[in-house]
């Protein structure tokens, strides 16, 4: 594992797992630190306030930005009497409430370490938002049709360790309409599921 210091206001904790927009405002999505407890509490609410992180990888200087959606943070003692800290966006908790904002709902995250899991946390987070009735078998469709919109998925830049980020933000009308299509052409990875015990009991979807 490999430490890199992050600064703030005169302070320094220890950063071994980042996840930032590969844009230029690099937001942070994800950050793993860890330290003496006051110096990651120090880093994490100058994080949360928006008053600026550094950071340096592969000697290349880092300005970081707090992004517009809400934070979980999770600290833990560790036995050396330091503390170790997550901070995650809340739309990357399953089962996490956005708020009201429809632009949000539409919104959700995939972070993880196991490539295995990335599908299947798509499809749990994408079933949890929209109200359309979808199938697990359409997992690997949705994905290739999020790909081909313009900004529904977006992949994150993992600037220390070895986490994966992926951003989701798609419409829910434009979603229903792709699938609607896909269901009328008979593409058999939507289909295949229907041909089996039939969406309506007899070989019909109730979403066209």
């Amino acid at each position: 594992m490999t430490l890199y210091n992050i600064h703030a206001m005169g302070i320094q904790a220890h950063c071994s797992d980042l996840i930032i927009d590969p844009g230029d405002m690099e937001t942070v999505y994800f950050m793993s630190i860890c330290g003496y407890q006051v110096t990651v509490k120090g880093i994490i609410a100058n994080l949360l306030e928006d008053c600026g992180l550094s950071i340096e990888v592969d000697k290349e200087e880092h300005y970081l930005e707090r992004s517009d959606m809400g934070y979980r943070v999770q600290i833990k003692k560790l036995p050396s009497g330091l503390v170790h800290a997550v901070v995650i966006p809340n739309l990357a908790i399953p089962g996490s409430n956005p708020g009201s904002n429809e632009e949000k709902q539409n919104r959700f995250l995939v972070i993880t370490r196991k490539d295995r899991d990335i599908l299947a946390l798509f499809f749990l987070h994408l079933n949890e938002k929209t109200e359309i009735p979808l199938h697990s078998s359409w997992t690997s469709w949705l994905w290739k049709t999020f790909k081909k919109q313009d900004n529904w998925l977006i992949e994150l830049q993992t600037l220390a360790g070895d986490f994966k980020g992926y951003l989701f933000d798609y419409h829910p009308t434009q979603l229903h309409d792709l699938i609607s299509e896909a269901i009328r052409k008979k593409v058999p990875e939507i289909v295949r599921c229907m041909s089996r015990k039939g969406g309506n009991g007899n070989g019909t979807s109730n979403i066209a």
